[in-house]
């Protein structure tokens, strides 16, 4: 190895080390312990780890008739693998001294995650401005290819740096989507919360910045896609509702789009090419809850006869296609009537708003949703509820 060679060691997304043309990487998806070894060196590279500490880390309690040789094999075999890696330095890049091991920084290096935590640090002094600002976010955002190690999340050390280096992250993404919404820099925000939600698809300001960000550019469509997506995706996983906020979004993707210019004929023509049709018209709970408070105060007057019907599931493990609440989304909107509503209300529970039907007829109704869901065990499974919204301020 020359003397202006330096070596670049990548942990984000996966654990490299690089010199010049050459790259040496970890080939299995779970690290061995020699890699593990060269991963937790490097993560500790400015002080000298003890023998004692390697040990509690990576040698097993069946090891411990010799422990401290199983130590030295394995920084044996640590070298040999970087060396067979065509790695100059192989043999002089782990030091040992005085009981322990350490990374030998005299050999130039830099370590991806200490050029990620420099951008940011250099990101929040308050001096900049917020274009230089940005571009050092933007710098750092890019850097962040995926987690810290994610093959050798089994060892203890790795978990909380798992979880410091996406707070990292995220809050480098958060700020950036602050300044370009000042900016009104939106096709650079949707693109950037693209990216960030493929890391954690769950972050709720995430999802907010990206539907801000689609609805600003008129895509009112992919807008309204992408939030009946995630709030499946919240139900299915997590078990949990939007937070308000989401909720009120909802309402401003339906708004987006100004129509004030428009005549009333053009304005009823562009609401009917929206309408989705045929079937059961799905709606947020919010707009369901709306919907649904107008007929209740209407039903005594108009005579018209209304119900609400309520499905209750339980949660099977053993389900296929994807659970009981999934085959139920599939099968109501085919079973549905075109202008009956129905929404997720919970993550157990959907809501049908019914109109011009018999007590009978409902029942019929449910019977043949049912019979769509892919079950053998619908009674232990599905409750349903029926009430005639009449009689809801009776």
């Amino acid at each position: 190895m020359t003397a202006n060679t330096e070596l670049r060691v990548e942990m984000l997304s996966g654990f490299a080390i690089i010199s010049g043309d050459k790259r040496i990487t970890e080939q299995a998806k779970k690290s061995s312990k020699v890699w593990r070894l060269l991963q937790f060196l490097v993560a500790n590279r400015y002080r000298s780890v003890s023998q004692e500490e390697l040990l509690e880390v990576f040698v097993n309690d069946d090891m411990d008739n010799n422990p401290g040789s199983v130590l030295r094999t394995m920084v044996y075999r640590a070298r040999g693998a970087l060396e067979k890696g065509g790695l100059d330095c192989a043999d002089s890049l782990i030091i040992a001294k005085s009981g322990g091991y350490s990374w030998n920084n005299d050999i130039p290096c830099t370590v991806d995650t200490e050029e990620f935590e420099e951008l940011i640090k250099n990101a929040s002094i308050d001096e900049i401005d917020d274009e230089s600002r940005l571009k050092l976010l933007l710098q750092a955002a890019s850097m962040y290819k995926g987690d810290f190690l994610p093959n050798s999340t089994s060892d203890l050390w790795v978990i909380p740096l798992v979880r410091w280096y996406r707070t990292l992250y995220l809050g480098c993404v958060h700020d950036a989507l602050d300044i370009m919404e000042e900016q009104g820099r939106y096709s650079e925000a949707e693109e950037l919360c693209s990216k960030a939600l493929c890391i954690d698809s769950f972050d709720e300001q995430l999802i907010e910045h990206h539907l801000k960000a689609l609805i600003a550019q008129g895509k009112n469509d992919d807008a309204l896609n992408a939030y009946k997506k995630m709030e499946a995706m919240f139900f299915d996983v997590l078990g949990v509702d939007f937070s308000e906020n989401l909720h009120s979004l909802y309402n401003k993707i339906h708004q987006a789009e100004s129509k004030d210019s428009m005549t009333l004929d053009e304005l009823v023509d562009d609401w009917m090419n929206e309408a989705d049709f045929p079937g059961g018209f799905y709606c947020d709970v919010s707009v369901f809850k709306t919907l649904f408070q107008i007929e209740a105060r209407s039903a005594p007057r108009s005579g018209r006869v209304v119900f609400i019907v309520r499905f209750d599931t339980k949660h099977d493990p053993k389900a296929k296609n994807g659970g009981i609440m999934k085959q139920l989304g599939m099968a109501i909107p085919r079973c549905l009537r075109m202008g009956d509503l129905f929404t997720r209300s919970s993550p157990s529970q959907y809501m049908l708003l019914l109109y011009s039907l018999t007590y009978e007829d409902c029942q019929m109704l449910i019977n043949r949703i049912l019979r769509a869901v892919d079950s053998k065990h619908l009674s232990n499974l599905i409750g349903t509820s029926i009430k005639h919204v009449s009689t809801v301020l009776s």
